[in-house]
């Protein structure tokens, strides 16, 4: 009898602890959320979290539909930038595919979408806000209607393995194939030594 109530507390231990555990990271989930926002779940596309008094309560879009954090709503895929934090460990600062004046901040392989002051545009190759003067980023957007007769590619800023397509005057992350790289003058994904990347 008093092994059984041991191993009863035992079992009820390694379950609280778990249990509080799990908290913890839901309620990081909304940390430097506002009240009343919503925050999208790191590990998963269609995940997301409402943020409310320091709470969160987790939710899934439904179908195959993804949260879109830029609009606080579930969105279509190809509408949403999911995962684009490539290196799992360390900083980095991406170009934001479709705004010249956001970037994207990776850190340990989580994304989050910050903004450069007012009148400052982000330049990709240097990974730092500048005056909007300084920074060309007219050649890196999409137009807002699409040409059914052309499809409209952008080269990515910072891998040599990655590229965006157009579509609805947004720019959709594609990668290429383990071991290709993004061959900008011929539009399309091609071995290592036939495509000079310098990024």
């Amino acid at each position: 009898m008093h092994s059984n109530a041991i191993s009863c507390l035992i079992g009820l231990s390694v379950l609280l602890c778990g249990a509080f555990e799990g908290a913890a990271s839901v309620e990081q989930a909304c940390q430097g959320v506002p009240n009343g926002y919503f925050a999208r779940d790191k590990s998963s596309c269609g995940g997301y979290y409402y943020c409310n008094n320091g709470g969160a309560i987790f939710n899934f879009c439904p179908d195959d539909f993804y949260f879109n954090e830029l609009t606080q709503r579930c969105d279509y895929p190809e509408k949403v930038s999911c995962h684009v934090c490539q290196q799992q460990t360390g900083v980095q600062v991406l170009a934001h595919p479709q705004n010249c004046n956001q970037f994207i901040m990776c850190s340990e392989g989580y994304s989050s979408v910050g903004q450069c002051a007012e009148g400052y545009l982000f330049d990709g190759r240097q990974g730092v806000c500048h005056p909007s003067a300084r920074v060309d980023c007219t050649a890196s957007r999409c137009p807002e209607q699409d040409n059914p007769n052309q499809i409209v590619y952008l080269p990515s800023m910072d891998r040599c393995d990655e590229y965006f397509i157009c579509q609805s005057g947004m720019a959709v992350q594609k990668f290429c194939a383990p071991g290709l790289r993004w061959d900008v003058i011929n539009e399309r994904c091609d071995l290592t030594q036939n495509v000079s990347c310098t990024l």
